[in-house]
């Protein structure tokens, strides 16, 4: 018998920045989560920055509470932005596409700057983030693949790898096998569904530490030897995209009859 069920949401209210986790996520008309990736750090000309760019960007993380974004820095200083903040409209340039953004202002530009050691912006892109052409609108994983992923790196005498390195919108978990995830393409819950649509095929972001924001060559190394061992996965690949359905996904849903795998 596979089942799955859903233990974990996150969002990510700035892009590459860490998230926030919470019990439930309303779905937007897109498919993807209210609230994820709806802002944005760029460079001075409007260019998105990323952690392969900064790194120490796993450092610092975003959290919606109420009316206001709250950023905490590597240093445990706190920056409270209104999340309504009004400014002048830019455009960010973002994996090759563009979106209309609203400025944030010098105060946490000055903020992000100190904090990542490098001039930089923060643009609010909004309903843009959940529009754009390069949008894969939910990052699924399972907390049983990465089980399997830590034993292999325990056998190597590596240290294990927590879920966030993966930054995943939904962690899954059940009575399923390792990488079962790979192999469904529907996961059916009580008023939502997930549509299973393609490996993530992975970058380096797994590779930099949440604690001190270094750079390693694992997991990805060893992604890229357990994906030649399954039929279903890409190369380095782990963990899904998905589009949701419905109106909320919440944790504790399970799916409503048993899974057959493809």
């Amino acid at each position: 018998m596979t089942t799955f069920s859903i233990q974990d949401i996150f969002i990510y209210p700035v892009k590459s920045l860490g998230g926030m986790a919470i019990d439930e996520a309303e779905i937007t008309s897109s498919g993807s989560l209210v609230g994820d990736r709806e802002w944005v750090v760029t460079r001075p000309d409007g260019s998105a920055l990323w952690q392969g760019d900064i790194p120490r960007m796993t450092l610092l993380s975003a959290r919606l509470e109420g009316a206001d974004l709250v950023l905490r820095g590597h240093d445990g200083s706190v920056r409270t932005q209104p999340r309504d903040a009004i400014g002048p409209h830019v455009t960010v340039q973002q994996e090759g596409y563009y979106l209309s953004g609203v400025d944030q202002g010098d105060a946490v530009a000055e903020w992000l700057t100190e904090q990542l050691g490098a001039e930089c912006r923060l643009a609010r892109v909004g309903r843009e983030a959940h529009q754009w052409g390069g949008l894969y609108p939910i990052h699924v994983v399972s907390s049983v693949s990465l089980s399997a992923l830590n034993l292999r790196l325990a056998a190597l005498g590596e240290a294990s790898v927590e879920v966030e390195r993966f930054r995943p919108n939904i962690v899954l978990a059940g009575t399923h096998a390792a990488f079962a995830e790979e192999e469904v393409t529907q996961l059916q819950f009580d008023g939502a569904s997930l549509s299973l649509r393609e490996p993530c095929v992975r970058c380096e972001l797994p590779n930099i530490s949440t604690k001190d924001g270094t750079r390693g060559k694992q997991p990805l190394k060893l992604l890229g030897r357990m994906s030649r061992e399954r039929p279903a996965a890409r190369p380095a690949s782990f963990g899904t995209y998905c589009t949701a359905h419905g109106t909320y996904l919440r944790v504790g849903m399970s799916v409503r009859h048993d899974v057959e795998l493809t």
